[in-house]
């Protein structure tokens, strides 16, 4: 009985000092660290992660501060992130416990010391802090402004007398590029990112939102006379692994869609190809009127996943409504190309353009020949 009142009176006190280490002055030992984590085989891990380390082994601190959680069980949760108002949370763990988690999902962790005066320092310190009070923690995700990088990024910002250099070598092109780059050997992914985004995702990139980048952008820029990141490490380094899978690849799915077009000589194939990119036009289409997401407004891809495929099959071939309805989409096709002609959209989505053009083709050549038929 003794032991557990003394086990409970130490939990207690540990509780107290705990929740007043967000009001101690850190001492002139304290270490502000920028964590890069490498990319992962999930889907959430595709793009890397970004996160802060508070090290003062005076104070006996070593918190590092993620910007990158959310929880599955909110009700709703899907519907909550297609519509864009998901909220995320900052919370923070132990650095240990931190570079082993993602150690053991072989992902490789990058530290880089900042060279931060003091007051700097506790500057950060108190931002981050500020970040946990229950009013400030949650956010709403934005893939592009508002993620786990952006919120590292606003809190540096905040403290340095020059922002983050964000003219860095591989951040100057537009969104869809960089994000492709980092989708070389996954076609369906990259296919299906290039699907739902739409033309804000075209724009030139004026901003730090992926981790690599922002880990660059720290390297390329000065706080007053000196350079900002005092010493790079490598925590752990993650292993080599082949991610060329066959079947994710734009070759695999050109052949894919070629053997679709053969099939589809079969009128009942046809339909069922019609039927499915109408589905996905009208599910694109309502994307833009739901979400809050700024990336999917404005999507021509219901140019190419059109709609109005949906009625082509349930149309009399005899009447003029089939002819016109192809007609629309035929031209809607063509302001597709138009639109996309500077846009790697256009050549990550030929395949799916392409079995779409050639299989209205076939069921206009269809249509005629019933006619003459009778």
């Amino acid at each position: 009985m003794k032991k557990l009142i003394a086990l409970f009176f130490a939990v207690f006190m540990m509780q107290g000092s705990f929740g007043k280490t967000a009001d101690r002055q850190l001492s002139e030992k304290a270490r502000i660290s920028v964590l890069t984590c490498g990319t992962g085989e999930q889907l959430y891990a595709l793009f890397g992660h970004t996160a802060i380390r508070v090290y003062d082994p005076t104070e006996g601190i070593d918190r590092v501060y993620n910007y990158g959680l959310f929880d599955f069980r909110i009700p709703n949760f899907y519907p909550k992130f297609v519509k864009g108002d998901l909220l995320y949370f900052v919370d923070y763990d132990s650095y240990e416990s931190f570079v082993v988690n993602y150690a053991y999902d072989n992902r490789s962790v990058v530290e880089q010391e900042l060279n931060l005066s003091q007051v700097q320092k506790q500057r950060v310190w108190s931002l981050l802090n500020e970040s946990l009070k229950e009013e400030n923690r949650f956010y709403t995700y934005k893939f592009i402004d508002q993620n786990c990088t952006t919120k590292v990024v606003d809190v540096l910002n905040e403290v340095l007398t020059e922002p983050i250099n964000v003219a860095i070598e591989g951040n100057t092109a537009n969104y869809r590029t960089i994000l492709n780059t980092y989708l070389k050997d996954r076609y369906f992914e990259k296919l299906g990112i290039n699907l739902i985004f739409g033309n804000k995702v075209d724009y030139p990139s004026t901003s730090l939102f992926l981790p690599d980048k922002f880990q660059a952008g720290l390297a390329h820029t000065m706080n007053g006379d000196q350079p900002l990141v005092k010493e790079e490490v490598t925590v752990f380094q993650a292993k080599p692994i082949d991610a060329y899978v066959w079947w994710n690849t734009y070759w695999f799915a050109s052949l894919l869609c070629a053997l679709v077009l053969v099939l589809s000589i079969n009128r009942v194939v046809r339909s069922i190809y019609f039927i499915a990119m109408g589905l996905f036009g009208l599910f694109f289409l309502l994307i833009g009127f739901y979400s809050f997401h700024s990336e999917v407004l404005v999507n021509n891809v219901i140019l190419l996943c059109n709609p109005i495929l949906l009625f082509i099959p349930f149309v009399n071939n005899k009447g003029k409504i089939k002819r016109i309805l192809r007609l629309i989409v035929l031209l809607m096709l063509m302001l597709y190309v138009f639109l996309n002609l500077f846009s790697e959209k256009l050549i990550i989505t030929l395949p799916l353009y392409l079995l779409t053009l050639t299989t209205l083709f076939l069921e206009f050549r269809s249509s005629v020949e019933k006619n003459r038929e009778k």
